[in-house]
């Protein structure tokens, strides 16, 4: 945007805003509400330091030539012109002393920065200067004069600059709908002077807020600011009607429309950090969970992870497929215990030291030996489960091993059988060499890995779990065998854990060439 441009928009917000104090929120209203403090403080926060110089100036001889077609004292419009250059001066250098970069109100601690800075800090300098100016020119009290001020000041800060911050033209369809819907139930709940209703926009407001991105939280809260303020500068609703000090109604007023739209703003703070908590979970599960490459001639590999519900989006199960040395190919599957951040990061180390061992061991024994030794010293590992298998294509020989794992499931052409051999206790319980079985398999075959999530449930045997999980198997088409554990198995309660299943489907031998 050229200077020209920039200087244009903010005179013409500036004007609009400072006209509106005089003609909406006039000089004998009880309501103080100056929306120009957010449009300078903005225009400052969103510009280099280059331009504060001629955005300060512009709003200085605005602010005196609009006092001074209202008729104000040279002098009283001289102090107004000070405290309102002064005051988001002072909150943009703060603000982006404690933020140096791009400002994103989403983040709590750059929205703490600017509630402190740019809506308390700067306020209440520029209501330093300016409710001396009033307490001075028209003999009132310095305190009665520094609250209306710093309250309507800050008031339009954290309003339009909280706005103008959060906004994303990517919502404006969001917001039209938003804004419309907010005006007229604020102006619902402030019509009436006697019957409580004022308090309508909050539930709106806290609903937006925790449904919507804070670009339509903070535009909604802004019209309903306005909205308010004008209503009750009309004499309309409960505020236009209370008696006591002027001061006391404008402070009360501005907060609770205040503490309105923070909470509502808070609240909008805490989904998106939620949600980007979940996807960045999310991510990494998938991260290391490892995408089944096309596998070896010989066979066909696919594999799938269902949380056990929508929090849960990573965890300590785990797969894994890879090359072993002397033609071999490694499967695994494990358990950690948990559904947090800490149990994955157990899972992959864990993942890690098994492709490692897998290297060097003569076989799946000997890899949960070394695994067990590795998990005495990885954080969280204690009682994973592992079940771990090779596979040499050319004499078609399966080795395998489990700690503590569900046994593995193998269909051939004759039926299903649950290899319940080469069975050990969990990782890190009883470190002591592990045993393995093995099995020649023929072609056709699949063998199915997976954890625990899949089978058990709550008031159910075990051997009904097994026995349901071969059933659906020996039903399902092989060709989406992974899909239908994971989304379709039949069971009779909730699943109470994350579940990982690997297909492996047994072809032809690999011919030499």
């Amino acid at each position: 945007m050229t200077r020209l441009r920039l200087l244009l928009v903010v005179a013409v917000a500036y004007t609009i805003g400072a006209q509106m104090a005089f003609v909406v929120f006039d000089a004998d209203s009880i309501v103080v509400l100056f929306l120009p403090a957010g449009v300078t403080l903005s225009a400052l926060l969103l510009t280099p330091h280059r331009e504060w110089p001629w955005i300060l100036g512009t709003v200085a001889v605005l602010e005196l030539l609009i006092d001074a077609g209202h008729g104000l004292d040279p002098g009283y419009a001289l102090g107004f012109a000070a405290a309102n250059t002064l005051e988001p001066l002072v909150g943009a250098l703060l603000l982006r002393r404690a933020v140096p970069g791009r400002i994103d109100l989403a983040q709590r601690p750059h929205l703490l920065a600017f509630l402190a800075f740019g809506v308390a800090a700067g306020p209440a300098v520029g209501a330093l200067v300016g409710g001396t100016t009033i307490a001075l020119a028209q003999d009132r009290g310095w305190l009665s004069s520094f609250l209306p001020f710093w309250a309507g000041d800050a008031t339009g800060a954290l309003t339009v600059a909280g706005t103008v911050l959060a906004w994303r033209r990517s919502w404006l369809t969001r917001c039209v709908p938003a804004v419309l819907v907010t005006v007229a139930v604020t102006a619902v709940g402030f019509w009436p002077q006697h019957l409580p209703l004022f308090y309508l926009p909050i539930p709106l407001l806290f609903w937006l807020g925790f449904t919507q991105p804070l670009a339509v939280t903070m535009i909604s809260g802004l019209a309903m600011t306005v909205t308010a303020n004008t209503l009750t500068g009309a004499g309309r609703g409960p505020w236009a009607a209370l008696d006591g000090p002027i001061e006391i109604k404008t402070a009360t007023l501005q907060l609770f429309l205040a503490v309105a739209i923070l909470g509502a703003c808070f609240l909008t703070v805490g989904v998106t950090e939620r949600d980007r908590a979940v996807s960045a979970a999310h991510q990494l599960q998938q991260a290391l969970l490892p995408a089944v490459a096309p596998a070896p001639p010989g066979i066909t590999v696919s594999a799938g992870y269902r949380p056990a519900d929508l929090t849960h989006h990573v965890g300590g199960d785990w797969y894994d497929v890879f090359d072993v040395p002397g033609d071999r190919i490694g499967f695994a599957v494990g358990d950690v215990v948990g559904h947090n951040l800490a149990a994955a990061a157990a899972m992959a180390r864990l993942q890690s030291s098994l492709r490692l061992l897998a290297q060097t061991a003569s076989g799946p024994a000997e890899v949960l030996t070394g695994l067990d030794k590795a998990s005495m010293v990885i954080e969280g590992a204690h009682m994973c489960t592992v079940a771990y298998a090779d596979y040499h294509p050319a004499t078609r020989r399966l080795r395998y091993a489990c700690a503590g794992h569900p046994p593995p499931l193998l269909m051939t052409p004759g039926g299903g059988e649950f290899l319940w051999e080469g069975r050990s206790m969990p990782l890190a319980v009883e470190p002591r060499a592990r045993p393995q079985a093995e099995r020649i398999v023929p072609p056709g075959a699949h063998l199915l890995l997976y954890t625990d999530g899949l089978v058990e449930r709550r008031g159910e045997s075990l051997r009904t779990s097994l026995d349901r999980l071969a059933a659906t198997v020996a039903r399902a088409s092989t060709t989406d065998l992974t899909e239908t554990l994971l989304g379709r198995i039949p069971h009779d309660g909730p699943a109470i854990d994350d579940a990982v299943v690997l297909h492996v489907t047994f072809g032809t031998a690999p011919q030499k060439g």
